[in-house]
């Protein structure tokens, strides 16, 4: 065809515009060629390379490369006038698809559904306000770097996925509005499937209940409504707005919850529809499940202690705190099992606990029990600290016992069946030693203000050789010597007043003999004496005559 010449073109910046109307052939496109000359020269020069034009009614109006001038958005713009959607490619593939609603309000779609990133990313059937923003990748193993890839869906009204690849917001099951306003933002083969469920990103991650989040990390899921896993490896946030993180948390599930994944694959279900509802659950790194036991729970799994106030928990502690403790209600505060409850003080062989009704104290080996008053705290053995004072020690042989216990009444175990070794004693023996068992006033020197009466340790074990040493004189000893001394006593006091009842007989007798010894005299004498009177009696009255 003959050339079309514009004369009088402006150039600015080296660029020109030229506008036309191309003739085309019946295959309905061509090939347009530009030669320039400047003004009064006689030759055109032809700028290199041809350009392809297309018949307008194709694609409608062409649209400059370098952007264009007095367009109207209401007539003058890119996309489609029918029901048809809008998809634009990169070296001829599918890169951008845009489809409207098939719900209308005023005969016009109510929104779009917007797919970018490869072309096999792809929203359900009647799925509306859909968004993937990119990534995604044909089912199989297609990238060189990865393995088991898959394109990004959206299976539910108003779902989004960011990005990554193999990712699902809603699910595949039901109606396509039961599961909308799902998200994943991004990773790989994450599916968030409960309705407003998101998944932030990381592999593998499942967001399956209500209002549920999976933050990000490996093989984590959030089965049940507003449920969080906050990240880490295969945690299970099971129960009702429960929580987990880190490793092998697991929040048990209940009837409720949705789907299980790899983080609550396998956990048991609590019997209820709720599961473990509310219960928070962190665990280290150790490879072993934390489970929860109840609704309610704050559960930590922490192998190197648990710190409150403080980032240096103490070895072997499984809590430090930094500052004071106050515990509300009073006695709330349990430790143990309902049967025995232990509070352990530098490890197990140090503490204060009850058991079996009976609350004891346990100081180790060969360690001291002490109470102090007053004072600050010491590091030293039996040291009160500072401005304290030494109540009373209670310890091992080797140590000197002080202090002085009060109450109403002490009671020692003296049951048959506790005791053995039985022997008998000489009662008399044990008093005799009483007798030489040195005595004397004394105070202790932590007391001398006090004064007591009895023998030292060292007397009373060479003595009676009782006790576990001999530097304490044991309560059960001294009563028991004191007892015997009594028996040794009284059979002693019998004994003479045996031999003084005997001799008190015989004294008797021998009184009673000699009254009638003189009772056999004075009749006797009587007999004498009225023989005498009778002899007398002739004598007597020869007189009166």
């Amino acid at each position: 065809m003959a050339p079309i010449e514009f004369p009088s073109v402006e150039v600015k910046d080296g660029r020109f515009e030229l506008r036309f109307d191309a003739p085309l052939a019946k295959e309905r496109e061509a090939w347009l060629e530009v030669a320039v000359r400047d003004a009064g020269s006689a030759a055109y020069a032809s700028l290199p390379g041809r350009s392809k034009a297309i018949s307008a009614p194709l694609i409608g109006a062409c649209w400059s490369a370098t952007g264009d001038a007095g367009s109207n958005p209401t007539t003058h713009f890119l996309g489609t006038t029918d029901a048809q959607p809008l998809v634009l490619r990169t070296a001829n593939v599918q890169s951008l698809r845009i489809e409207p609603s098939s719900i209308l309000s005023g005969g016009l779609p109510i929104t779009a559904n917007v797919i970018a990133g490869s072309k096999s990313n792809y929203t359900e059937v009647a799925v509306r306000g859909a968004t993937i923003a990119g990534g995604g990748v044909p089912f199989g193993d297609n990238d060189p770097d990865f393995l088991n890839e898959g394109p990004n869906r959206v299976a539910d009204h108003y779902g989004t996925v960011g990005g990554g690849n193999n990712n699902l917001a809603g699910d595949l099951l039901g109606t396509a509005g039961d599961r909308a306003f799902a998200t994943v933002a991004g990773g790989a083969y994450n599916n968030a499937t409960g309705f407003a469920a998101a998944v932030g990103g990381g592999e593998i991650n499942r967001a399956s209940g209500e209002g549920a989040m999976v933050s990000g990390g490996r093989g984590n899921t959030a089965s049940h409504s507003m449920s969080t896993a906050a990240g880490g490896l295969y945690n299970c946030a099971g129960g009702l707005v429960s929580f987990a993180a880190g490793h092998l948390a697991k929040v048990r599930v209940g009837s409720a919850s949705g789907n299980a994944g790899f983080g609550c694959d396998g956990v048991a279900t609590s019997g209820d529809a709720n599961g473990d509802e509310g219960t928070f659950a962190w665990a280290d790194s150790q490879v072993a499940n934390f489970v929860s036991t109840g609704p309610n729970q704050f559960l930590i799994r922490a192998q190197g202690g648990v710190a409150i106030n403080t980032n240096a928990p103490e070895a072997g502690a499984a809590l430090t705190v930094a500052g004071n403790a106050v515990v509300q209600p009073p006695g709330a505060l349990s430790f143990g099992s309902s049967t025995r409850q232990m509070i352990n003080l530098f490890g197990t062989s140090y503490g204060i606990g009850v058991q079996s009704d009976t609350q004891y104290f346990r100081s180790g080996g060969n360690g001291y029990f002490a109470w102090f008053k007053g004072g600050v705290h010491s590091n030293t053995g039996l040291d009160p600290g500072a401005g304290g004072s030494l109540l009373m020690t209670l310890g091992p042989a080797a140590s000197t016992p002080t202090g002085t216990a009060r109450a109403q009444s002490f009671t020692n175990v003296s049951d048959r069946a506790s005791k053995t070794g039985f022997e008998p004693i000489d009662a008399s023996e044990v008093l005799t030693r009483v007798t030489q068992l040195p005595l004397s006033q004394w105070s202790y020197r932590n007391e001398p203000s006090v004064r007591h009466l009895g023998p030292v340790a060292q007397d009373f074990r060479a003595a009676f050789g009782l006790g576990e040493d001999e530097r304490t004189i044991s309560t059960v000893d001294s009563a028991g010597v004191a007892l015997a001394a009594i028996q040794g006593l009284n059979a002693k006091l019998e004994a003479e007043n045996t031999a003084l009842r005997e001799d008190n007989t015989a004294i008797r007798d021998e009184i009673t003999s000699l009254r009638e010894q003189q009772s056999r005299e004075l009749i006797a004498l009587q007999q004498q004496l009225t023989d005498l009177r009778a002899l007398l009696a002739p004598a007597v009255a020869d007189g009166s005559r």
